[in-house]
């Protein structure tokens, strides 16, 4: 029986390269590579915000993705295996670090939404509302790690809450509630209790 070529593999399904892949046919998992290498970037981009990491993220997540091939479980798409491996990755380079690295990730965008609604014309309000926003970014970066990842991926990267589930190895009611929390501990006080 004559051996697929390698353009072959090009038109396999994701699962079908890791199949290949186990059976020592190396250039599958380099089209697997190929294929999630941009995607698993912005999302370790937007996770801890700098393009150097970032890159290490990826080529850390394709390494521990192919040591541990025989452990992929085909009832996951493959890139939910490879997003929960980055996130994984981010995670270590955060407790590494414990850096504050969501501050510069959700600055532009938080700064974005409030420009739709300031009024330019009045540099107090401008000024109020850009250190309002510096303190959110804070708030959110000190947000326990189980409520701000479900926050990252279903706010910020626009997963659904499956998706999210999928990633983080959660229920769907679980990324909810935790989003719903994240969101209750970032709402501004409206006054302080007094006893």
């Amino acid at each position: 029986m004559p051996q697929p070529n390698k353009t072959d593999f090009t038109k396999q399904d994701d699962r079908a390269l890791v199949q290949l892949a186990l059976s020592h046919k190396d250039f599958a998992f380099t089209i697997l590579m190929r294929r999630f290498k941009l995607p698993l970037f912005k999302f370790a981009l937007r996770h801890i915000g700098d393009a150097d990491d970032a890159e290490d993220i990826v080529q850390e997540t394709f390494v521990a993705a192919h040591r541990n091939l025989f452990r992929y479980n085909p009832k996951y798409e493959v890139s939910t295996w490879l997003y929960r491996i980055a996130l994984n990755k981010c995670r270590d380079l955060g407790r590494k670090r414990k850096a504050m690295y969501f501050i510069n990730r959700i600055n532009p965008m938080l700064e974005q939404q409030v420009s739709q609604f300031a009024d330019n014309s009045d540099p107090e309000t401008s000024l109020l509302e850009k250190t309002a926003l510096q303190l959110l970014a804070k708030k959110v970066a000190e947000l326990p790690a189980k409520l701000r990842e479900p926050l990252i991926l279903c706010a910020i990267e626009d997963m659904s809450h499956k998706q999210a589930a999928e990633i983080l190895n959660i229920s769907p009611k679980a990324v909810e509630t935790r989003i719903y929390r994240a969101r209750k501990l970032l709402e501004p006080q409206s006054k302080s209790k007094t006893k």
